[in-house]
């Protein structure tokens, strides 16, 4: 599997969940809310999800990341996840040719790391990105939206009600 491959359909599927989750919001304030009080909100998680769409393939194909957005309002993150749709849309499969030996500088938090590009986008950006995505998912679901694993993954079904809660202990 080439590094397009690796990247490309994985980013997509994420804004396409975006738009996904965002369709479930029974109230926006729902994107305010916060799985700690010192961590990012609902609305934030989303937008540095969408973020690493940029900073995941611009350095790959040799490109600076633009400053992204912040903006918390439910149609400027959609927006921004049509953005970043069109981004890889529009990606020709050869810009990524010779990618994952580039030397790529970044900052993670306080730390600044240089990885070769397979290991920048394969174990820093793409993960960094699930994982937002995964606290927006958390959060909007703590906050009373009605999603689930399906909304997240666009694979999973299950019928209205479904939950695996159960009095048993799990050890």
């Amino acid at each position: 599997m080439d590094l397009y491959d690796a990247t490309i359909p994985p980013l997509k599927r994420l804004t396409d969940a975006v738009q996904r989750l965002l369709a479930c919001l029974d109230d926006p304030a729902q994107l305010e809310a916060r799985l700690a009080a010192d961590s990012f909100s609902a609305a934030e998680h989303f937008c540095v999800a969408l973020g690493y769409v940029a900073r995941t393939v611009m350095p790959l194909t040799g490109d600076e990341v633009p400053e992204m957005p912040m903006d918390t309002d439910p149609g400027a993150i959609l927006a921004l996840a049509h953005d970043m749709r069109f981004l890889l849309d529009q990606l020709d499969r050869t810009a990524l040719n010779g990618a994952d030996t580039l030397e790529i500088t970044h900052v993670a938090g306080e730390a600044e790391l240089t990885q070769p590009g397979c290991d920048y986008a394969l174990l820093y950006a793409l993960p960094n990105a699930q994982f937002h995505l995964t606290l927006a998912y958390a959060t909007v679901r703590m906050a009373g939206a009605k999603v689930g694993k399906g909304h997240l993954d666009g694979f999973h079904v299950y019928s209205p009600g479904t939950s695996f809660v159960s009095d048993t202990p799990l050890n």
